[in-house]
């Protein structure tokens, strides 16, 4: 299945990609950017990013069952998305409470 028509990316190339990724010492989050850069390709358009993601993930959990990819080097990566993911919700939780708080000139802020 073709995953990006623009850069000509399939679903068994990011399963080759993952392979190698998650194979790695510490290996990173298989993000979107992490994959594509593995193959050497960028995103051009962005439309296929949200199939991306989800095929990652699912080539990721099918890796695991099959016993293709560690079950450690999953949860490691799980584990580095969650804490991304918390620090992320954090912020913006942050970003939310200061928005309207006032500005030495008395004004508000507007945070897009």
């Amino acid at each position: 299945m073709i995953v990006c028509s623009c850069t000509l990316i399939s679903d068994s190339d990011i399963e080759s990609a993952l392979i190698e990724i998650l194979g790695q010492p510490n290996a990173p989050i298989p993000t979107p950017g992490v994959v594509y850069r593995h193959l050497q390709k960028r995103m051009n358009c962005c439309g296929c990013a949200p199939l991306a993601v989800e095929t990652i993930y699912a080539k990721v959990e099918e890796l695991e069952r099959k016993g293709i990819v560690s079950p450690y080097v999953c949860a490691t990566a799980r584990t580095k998305l969650l804490q991304f993911t918390t620090r992320r919700a954090a912020l913006r939780e942050k970003l939310a409470a200061t928005a309207d708080a006032p500005i030495c000139t008395g004004e508000t802020r507007k945070v897009a």
